[in-house]
């Protein structure tokens, strides 16, 4: 048979084809890549609230106070994750940050968030949102799409666009900062793609002794399920309700109450992080385990509103306070039961019914569901009442509860 000469562009093809295709075996898949940072003020005046995580992290930064010239944050927090369990890659960061006062009140906010995630699927999406946004006295109200603001020709506001939600920049000076100032509130990154699984990629060995293969399975459906390395530090729930409800702890609210099971339900500036504990106008507050009083004070979100730390480093969150009791003074150590304030709806809860928003942060991190919690403990009742309450008890009429603390104790704090 007479050989066919093949056209020279058809032996280059064919030689493309072999370079781009390798034998079977030849290559591997590279590792899962995930990595994610937030940041609470970026810019000219300095950053502040930072948190990163790569790889297979988680990071949270709770309780931010910002007081500097040109820019002050009473309330915010930072957290990032990554993730590449599986051989999936994912990657979140949120910024948020309440309460906010830039360039001496020139730009004000009622709460700015922003959020980032990246699935591994070749691009980031951003979320978030500006509340009760004010710029030069001019209220603008809450912004949900990207825009951009004049600032009185002295520069320009941008609003959700990209990785900032809030961003500040000077084209003439202002107060003493000069043109050219960038002022960033709640700035997020998230980058992630899918690949090999990191954990099932073999670990060299300095010796040519063969070791049994391990079977994976297992651990890609645990770490598919939820159950890996990094996740597992939040999966403390059963242990951490246990523990929380063993003995020597008040409900939150003396008499009468309604819990709501409403933890994760959608609020104005993110999801709800604790529960409501619905009762009558000035029915009194608790310290529900014996702890330290801190961070007693008045913000436009939560209203009159406090933390109580325990020695065992619990932190329970209290807000919508009608009114202090003497014993809410920060660095206080009080007993379970101690009177702390009297129910109301101050802050943002002024359309709502009386009640305390109520969290739990088990060992100082993240809030979890308090709902089976508080039921136990409502339940049980096994701390008898304060010395308030000794003296008062079922007196009604000796209640302040229609008194509003206007008192703000974060200064300087």
């Amino acid at each position: 048979m007479r050989a066919v000469a093949l056209p020279p562009f058809l032996l280059a093809a064919l030689a493309l084809v072999a370079v781009l295709v390798p034998a079977s075996g030849a290559q591997t898949a590279a590792p899962a890549r995930a990595s994610a940072e937030a940041t609470v003020l970026d810019g000219s005046l300095g950053a502040a609230g930072h948190v990163g995580a790569d790889g297979d992290e988680q990071r949270r930064v709770p309780g931010i106070v910002v007081s500097r010239r040109g820019a002050a944050i009473q309330d915010a927090e930072a957290s990032a994750s990554a993730s590449r369990a599986g051989g999936d890659g994912t990657a979140e960061a949120a910024a948020a940050a309440r309460s906010v006062s830039l360039l001496g009140g020139l730009v004000t906010a009622y709460g700015v968030r922003r959020t980032a995630t990246d699935t591994g699927d070749g691009g980031t999406r951003h979320d978030g949102r500006v509340a009760g946004l004010r710029i030069n006295g001019r209220r603008i109200g809450s912004v949900d799409w990207a825009q951009t603001y004049d600032l009185g020709g002295r520069g320009m506001v941008t609003v959700n666009r990209g990785r900032a939600a809030l961003r500040v920049e000077l084209t003439q000076s202002v107060d003493g900062f000069p043109a050219g100032t960038e002022i960033v509130v709640a700035a997020v990154r998230a980058g992630a793609r899918d690949g090999a699984d990191p954990a099932a990629t073999p670990a060299p060995t300095p010796t040519a002794t063969p070791e049994p293969t391990p079977d994976r399975s297992r651990d890609r459906d645990a770490a598919r399920s939820g159950r890996d390395r990094p996740r597992a530090r939040r999966k403390k729930a059963p242990a951490v309700t246990r523990r929380l409800t063993s003995h020597r702890y008040a409900f939150p609210v003396y008499g009468d109450a309604q819990v709501a099971d409403d933890f994760g339900a959608a609020r104005q500036i993110g999801a709800h992080q604790g529960n409501d504990v619905f009762a009558a106008f000035g029915a009194p507050v608790l310290a529900v385990a014996d702890g330290v009083v801190e961070k007693v004070g008045t913000l436009p979100i939560s209203g009159n509103r406090l933390w109580l730390r325990t020695d065992q480093g619990d932190e329970f969150f209290y807000a919508h306070l009608s009114a202090f009791a003497p014993d809410a003074v920060n660095g206080r150590r009080v007993e379970a039961g101690t009177v702390l304030g009297f129910t109301g709806n101050t802050g943002d809860a002024e359309p709502t019914p009386p009640h305390v928003h109520f969290e739990i942060h088990p060992d100082g991190g993240d809030a979890i569901d308090p709902h089976r919690i508080l039921l136990a403990w409502q339940q049980r009742r096994d701390v008898p009442p304060g010395a308030w309450l000794a003296r008062h008890g079922g007196d009604t009429a000796a209640r302040p509860g229609a008194l509003v603390e206007v008192r703000d104790f974060i200064a300087g704090d």
